[in-house]
């Protein structure tokens, strides 16, 4: 009986470990399926009735090298003989992380062409720009990445030749650096430029009851030297920027010859055309930016007028213009609102001249004058972005002209909405 017991009890140790043998085996040859998880960054995007373009994404696969370049694929945008333009908008407005600046075109956009496009966070297109940024109109905003310590001095050197009738010529540099709490930026372009281009026409014009045929052979011939620099420095949130164009020995040509003569008109710079602008901007930890900035520009022109070898008419014109322009903003946020409002205050002072030089001429048109301009401006505005799709901002500017010979006040009311469906 003992044996009969015992040889149960192995034959059931020997059973279960079978089983548990057999249980090891069908799992371990169980494979599961590839789980793959894919996500998709929206490309366009609205917060607060802006629209956020993810640029550098859309760019990725592109042959674009800087930022003008990319700026050719943002989604309404037009380009019209160089010029950057948005469809639905009769003009807009290219400024840089969302501070205002008063660049020139030829700046601004020499700026963008030597600006790594790696250096590009996203860029936000405003039809109607909130008066917090202290421009009217569509807006294009660049927003630029800012750069680290960890990044360490990053820099491009770019250099290019174009042949066309006359050869032209140019170099860039740009450069980033950052260690601990400060960063620079600098940016400088220097340019060799020769133009020409011709334009023959005929008119077919009656007088007199006759038909007459006047030939006009226009040919224009331009050049100079121009140089421009874009320079910052920031701690932390204390910012003081440069920005500058100075053009050296511009000279153009007007030589028409045909039915009616040949005449020539000379333009001549008799120095360097100068402009430049500092800025200082601080952004306080309470939702406070305060800034200012000065710019001055000059000019002394001469013209001459030729028919033949005869001299016709002369001129000299002088210009200097300086500009003071100061502003501050608040930002309060109040649950899923904002609230903004501020002030910003503008003086000018242009002082221009020109004096002719005309043969036979008794009456004297020269005239030196100074015109002195003041403008202030409050504005209050709000914005909010809703869960279920719509954004929007609004804001409200009074303003105040003053001149010598006018003075007016405006009133601005501003809305910009978005709304999407699905992102």
């Amino acid at each position: 009986m003992k044996q009969a017991i015992a040889f149960i009890i192995a034959l059931l140790c020997v059973s279960s470990v079978s089983a548990q043998t057999e249980t090891h085996d069908t799992l371990s040859s169980r494979q599961l399926d590839e789980v793959v998880v894919k996500g998709e960054k929206p490309q366009v995007r609205a917060e607060e009735g802006i629209m956020v373009v993810d640029l550098p994404g859309i760019v990725r696969d592109k042959p674009v090298n800087n930022i003008l370049e990319a700026l050719g694929y943002l989604p309404g945008v037009t380009n019209n003989n160089g010029m950057i333009g948005l469809s639905g908008a009769s003009n807009v407005t290219i400024i840089l992380n969302g501070e205002p600046t008063n660049m020139p075109l030829q700046n601004l956009y020499q700026l963008l062409y030597t600006t790594p496009v790696d250096r590009l966070k996203n860029v936000e297109v405003m039809y109607s720009a909130p008066a917090k940024y202290h421009v009217s109109g569509a807006v294009i905003n660049v927003v630029l990445k800012t750069p680290t310590p960890l990044d360490g001095l990053q820099g491009q050197v770019r250099a290019g030749y174009n042949q066309s009738h006359y050869g032209s010529y140019g170099g860039a540099l740009a450069a980033t650096y950052a260690i601990k709490d400060w960063t620079f930026d600098l940016n400088y372009g220097l340019t060799r430029s020769k133009s020409w281009s011709r334009e023959e026409t005929w008119s077919n014009h009656l007088y007199d009851g006759k038909r007459t045929i006047i030939e006009d052979d226009m040919r224009r011939i331009g050049q100079n030297w121009s140089n421009t620099i874009f320079a910052s420095a920031a701690w932390k949130t204390l910012k003081l920027t440069y920005n500058g164009q100075i053009v050296s020995d511009s000279k153009s040509w007007n030589l028409s010859s045909g039915t009616l003569g040949d005449y020539t008109n000379a333009y001549n710079m008799r120095s360097p055309v100068g402009y430049h602008n500092i800025a200082l901007r601080y952004a306080a930890p309470f939702g406070m930016t305060v800034g200012g900035d000065y710019t001055c520009y000059s000019e002394n022109r001469s013209q001459s007028l030729f028919k033949d070898t005869d001299y016709l008419l002369g001129s000299e014109n002088r210009q200097d213009i300086k500009r003071w322009h100061v502003y501050v903003d608040q930002e309060h946020q109040l649950g899923k609102w904002q609230l903004n409002y501020g002030a910003e205050y503008q003086r000018s002072k242009d002082h221009s001249s020109q004096h002719y030089g005309v043969v036979g001429m008794a009456d004297n048109p020269d005239f030196d004058d100074t015109l002195k301009e003041d403008v202030a401006s409050f504005y209050v505005g709000t914005q909010r972005s809703f869960d279920w799709g719509l954004s929007f901002n609004a804001s409200a500017k009074g303003e105040y002209y003053h001149s010598e010979y006018r003075h007016n006040w405006n009133f601005i009311p501003q809305l910009g909405a978005t709304y999407y469906k699905t992102p």
